[in-house]
C-alpha cells in the first residue's frame, strides 16, 4: 500500500471511530497532523484500540501503554488538554 493510500485509510479510521468524543479528539488531530507522523504503523495500531480506552488515555483516566505515549501526548498538545 502506498504511503498516500495508508494516510487516507488512517484518516478515515480516525474520523469514523463510532464515539463522538473520540471521533473529534483523534479525527481533528489526524486531519491536521497525519502527514507529519513518522510512525504510521504505530498510529494504525493505536487506531485499532477501543474508543473508551483511547478516550481514557487522553483524559488520563487509565494507565497509558508506553508505546502510545508520544501519540497521546501529541493529541493532547494539539487540543491543548
Amino acid at each position: 500500500m502506498s504511503n498516500e493510500n495508508l494516510i487516507k485509510q488512517l484518516l478515515y479510521r480516525s474520523v469514523h471511530r463510532g464515539c463522538k468524543e473520540t471521533d473529534f479528539l483523534v479525527g481533528e488531530y489526524a486531519k491536521s497532523e497525519l502527514g507529519k507522523i513518522n510512525d504510521l504503523e504505530l498510529f494504525g495500531k493505536f487506531l485499532e484500540e477501543d474508543d473508551v480506552k483511547i478516550y481514557d488515555w487522553i483524559l488520563e483516566k487509565s494507565e497509558l501503554p508506553k508505546h502510545y505515549i508520544s501519540i497521546v501526548r501529541s493529541i493532547k498538545e494539539f487540543h491543548k488538554i
